[in-house]
């Protein structure tokens, strides 16, 4: 399962609708499809209405970041949980203040952490919902870390921001339409890598 999913509602940052996100997941085999598009939940509602007449589970949630730096997934257990997000995000929209580098209790839903953000944190106590998400780029670091003893909170979690390198191409021009940069110019940091595709 794919617990971090982008559409274009991830503004200046996803490249496709959610329509063809669940297009492509139910292409993969995908039994659940989970939407967590950055500091965003206006694809939700849509999302699960599309997902009525689907034999797919869908999940929702949503990708925390400061200055596009990932630092946590929020994935609701149930409605109240969505509420929850919803919440913390808004709090901090509304103020305009940044996010905190780590989550509050989220009683109603889950919580993972990038490896690169708990590598940063050195964190090193985990609530009974907060898990450490292991892409394919950070696979190769693991073992090289403590975290491979924390067995029991490694989750997959593999973003999906693009199908193709079309969508990466356009995805690096909307990068740099936000920070109005000429493209020669995009920090890698400022930007998704090739590989967030489902493989």
């Amino acid at each position: 399962m794919y617990l971090n999913n982008h559409t274009y509602y991830s503004l200046k940052y996803g490249s496709f609708k959610e329509e063809e996100l669940i297009e492509l997941a139910v292409a993969n085999g995908l039994e659940t499809i989970v939407l967590t598009d950055i500091n965003n939940t206006s694809a939700c509602l849509n999302f699960v209405r599309l997902m009525e007449d689907q034999p797919q589970k869908p999940v929702i949630g949503i990708d925390f970041r400061n200055n596009h730096q990932q630092l946590y997934v929020g994935i609701a257990k149930n409605n109240a949980g969505f509420q929850e997000l919803n919440e913390h995000l808004s709090h901090y929209l509304h103020h305009k203040l940044p996010l905190p580098d780590e989550a509050p209790d989220l009683e109603n839903s889950f919580v993972i952490y990038p490896l690169k953000k708990v590598l940063d944190l050195s964190k090193t106590r985990f609530r009974e919902s907060e898990f450490i998400g292991i892409s394919i780029a950070s696979l190769r670091k693991l073992p090289f870390t403590d975290y491979l003893k924390y067995r029991d909170k490694l989750v997959i979690q593999q973003p999906v921001t693009f199908r193709n390198k079309r969508d990466f191409n356009t995805h690096r021009l909307l990068r740099c339409i936000d920070l109005n940069i000429l493209l020669s110019q995009l920090p890698v940091e400022q930007q998704g890598s090739i590989d967030d595709q489902m493989v």
